[in-house]
């Protein structure tokens, strides 16, 4: 129970509409079907193996994920099986956006946790690829980059997606994961990252045992333009894995920025959608995606 209790303490879940709202919510954990064998609205599911009594059992299929929460006006589908799959989400009937990796905090598996800032996204013409990469009791940092490859594999197999263009945005263990898919990527024969917004990232919290394992930030390529940012009240992750990435990266554009913003300056700021979230975040991203793509 420790352990459960120090993994959800990472947890990086939805907050407030706007920057003075609250600070933090409960994410439901994931992993469990409703009696009506309806999958709650965003959270991938496991099948069900159950048969009849005296019916020879077999394993059903895995069923699809209902469908967040989200805008009307987005085209949402779900690649893949449970923590080894991805939400794709697109402007109605474009299949040529690019793309940008969204990698979600510890725990934060349902979109609509960043269903603001992916909604704009989307709209300003990005396709957004969303893997899963973890399910409850998210207690396996080990397994989670594997969960982001495989997630990315499963979007890649089941959609129409360019490979080109590619941006990863990524929150707090997201974040910190944004650097490894940019330095692991063309060895893994995945779409490379020509630009990446690390938001708060972080490997592990304070006192913890528990930590990502690191792909070295000297592997990402040169030509990536690379952001990272940290908060000035961000006592959850700190400072420190947003300042060794770009210490230890090797590429042409690289810049470290402190957010000192007292709205969003602690580690569920990136998860708002008001004034100062889309000034400090949006409007950062927006430009790298614009320099990466024009």
């Amino acid at each position: 129970m420790a352990a459960l209790l120090a993994a959800g303490a990472l947890t990086l879940t939805a907050c407030g509409g706007n920057d003075g709202g609250a600070r933090a919510a409960p994410v439901p954990p994931q992993g469990s079907t409703p009696a009506s064998g309806s999958a709650r609205a965003g959270v991938p599911t496991p099948g069900s193996g159950a048969s009849a009594a005296g019916a020879p059992r077999t394993k059903a299929p895995t069923p699809k994920p209902a469908r967040p929460d989200l805008p009307a006006d987005l085209d949402v589908t779900f690649a893949g099986v449970g923590s080894r799959g991805a939400w794709v989400l697109r402007r109605a009937g474009s299949r040529n956006d690019p793309v940008v990796l969204f990698l979600h905090g510890w725990t934060a598996v349902a979109p609509v946790l960043y269903g603001p800032w992916l909604t704009h996204l989307v709209r300003a013409g990005s396709t957004v690829v969303y893997p899963v990469y973890q399910d409850f009791p998210f207690l396996a940092p080990a397994l989670a980059f594997g969960g982001v490859t495989a997630g990315v594999r499963s979007a890649l197999a089941e959609e129409e997606l360019p490979r080109y263009g590619w941006v990863v945005a990524g929150h707090s263990a997201g974040a910190a994961m944004s650097a490894d898919y940019a330095a692991s990527a063309r060895s893994l024969g995945l779409p490379p990252a020509r630009g990446v917004f690390a938001a708060y990232p972080g490997r592990r919290l304070r006192g913890i045992a528990l930590e990502l394992p690191e792909v070295d930030p000297a592997r990402i390529p040169a030509g990536t333009r690379l952001i990272a940012l940290y908060g000035a009240d961000d006592r959850t992750v700190g400072a420190r894995t947003a300042k060794r990435t770009i210490a230890r990266a090797r590429t042409v554009s690289e810049r470290l920025i402190r957010v000192d913003d007292p709205a969003v300056d602690d580690h569920l700021g990136p998860q708002r959608s008001g004034p100062a979230t889309r000034r400090e975040f949006w409007r950062r991203l927006d430009a790298l995606i614009s320099a990466v793509r024009h």
